[in-house]
């Protein structure tokens, strides 16, 4: 029949302490002065979860004697001398040679290996020295004690709570997500308005909707890393519209966005209408959104080639079992006049040569008339044609004195002009 291995480990304990205190009264008399000693205490070794823990003990005048290592706290035999006895794959001695020291060796240390070991020397009256293991585990939040997450209306009063292991014990740390703010009570204090609160249980009192979000829970001990579990809190509440009456200008055939803000939970049931019915039966050319955070929905419209009928007044809505909210945006034409301006020919006047002043002089001859030639066509007599050209001589001089006044003060850029043309300036004078 088998034995199970728990009896098996027990015989082989009963055995080797036998062992041990046989091989002890075996030895012969030691002489008073000499006597095996531990040259040290045995230093308390503190490691981290899964790194290896190394236990020394330091022995003068060993002799023939051996050095055994066993578990304190229930006198499980580990190894004896640099043997080891146990069968844990993690356990393992070391002595080197001409040494004084043996080492019990743990790796991958477990929570279960904290404790205290004992270095004994298997003397007649046995000698034994003790040293401990402390084994550091980093936070871990236990998910059977910690709450999840919790939805309650307005006004009522909420505790979450947050359970970790871990050693050292852990710290528990409470925080918003968003960082926000947010207020506490206790009996001494009373009423106070914080961003980081510490301790396994958050209390929050008459809870209202700017308290909605995710709570971090933070369990820290300085072995990281630190662990955090998101607990997020809901609370319901009546829709509350977070603006006035709103008025919008639009040209026709253009695009407006209309966009109403409630805070509301839960806000799953928004709508957009006219005065008359819901907007999908005036038949345009609408597009309809929303956008929610935790407690804020924001209801968005877009009127695309806007039409005379789809001026007017626009409801948005927001309901919920606790109530609802409405808002309005009056939709008006804006009115663009079109001005014809009718454009003229422009004329681009050509660069003029330099010119030099010039003055002009006009010397008018008058040829006399024969006598035949006056008789022959207007039968004029000699007195007459005398007094014709004395008359036109005077009117000749007086036109000249004229040009000459007037040729110094024109402009240089003036054309010369022609005799022919002063001739007939001045028979019009006439």
């Amino acid at each position: 029949m088998r034995s199970s291995p728990s009896t098996m480990a027990v015989w082989q304990q009963i055995a080797c302490f036998f062992f041990l205190t046989t091989y002890s009264n075996s030895q012969d008399v030691v002489d008073e002065d000499w006597t095996p000693q531990f040259a040290e205490p045995i230093a308390n070794v503190t490691v981290a979860l899964g790194r290896e823990a190394v236990l020394s003990c330091t022995v003068r005048n060993l002799g023939h004697l051996k050095v055994g290592w066993l578990k304190a706290e229930d006198q499980t035999v580990l190894s004896l001398d640099s043997k080891v006895v146990t069968h844990n794959m993690r356990v393992s001695v070391s002595h080197e040679p001409e040494s004084d020291t043996w080492r019990l060796h743990i790796r991958q240390v477990k929570p279960s290996d904290k404790g205290c070991y004992m270095c004994q020397i298997n003397t007649i009256n046995m000698k034994k020295q003790i040293g401990c293991l402390d084994v550091h585990v980093p936070p871990d939040i236990l998910d059977a004690g910690t709450s999840s997450d919790t939805e309650v209306q307005e006004g009522d009063n909420v505790t979450l709570v947050c359970s970790a292991v871990g050693q050292p014990a852990p710290r528990i740390q409470w925080r918003r997500e968003d960082g926000r703010t947010f207020t506490i009570y206790n009996a001494t204090q009373g009423f106070a308005t914080v961003d980081t609160y510490n301790g396994g249980k958050l209390e929050l009192v008459k809870v209202d909707y700017t308290q909605m979000g995710a709570y971090l829970c933070i369990a820290s001990n300085d072995i990281p890393p630190a662990v955090s579990k998101r607990i997020v809190l809901k609370i319901s509440f009546a829709p509350v519209s977070r603006q006035s009456n709103q008025m919008v200008g639009a040209v026709l055939g253009s695009s407006v966005n209309l966009a109403c803000n409630f805070h509301a939970y839960p806000s799953d049931n928004t709508s957009w209408h006219r005065e008359i019915s819901e907007i999908h039966e005036y038949g345009g050319d609408y597009k309809i959104g929303v956008t929610r955070t935790s407690f804020e929905a924001i209801l968005h419209l877009t009127v695309r080639n806007i039409r005379p009928i789809d001026f007017g007044r626009y409801f948005c809505s927001v309901t919920n079992a606790l109530g609802n909210a409405r808002s309005s945006i009056t939709v008006y034409e804006i009115k663009v006049e079109t001005t014809t301006i009718a454009s003229s020919p422009t004329t681009t006047p050509l660069p003029s040569e330099p010119t030099t002043p010039t003055t002009i002089e006009t010397t008018t001859t008058t040829e006399e008339p024969t006598t035949t030639d006056a008789l022959s066509s207007n039968e004029i007599s000699e007195q007459e044609m005398a007094s014709l050209f004395n008359e036109n001589s005077k009117r000749g001089a007086e036109a000249s004195s004229r040009r000459r006044t007037y040729s110094n003060s024109v402009p240089s850029s003036l054309p010369n002009v022609s005799l022919v043309a002063l001739v007939t300036f001045i028979l019009a004078l006439r």
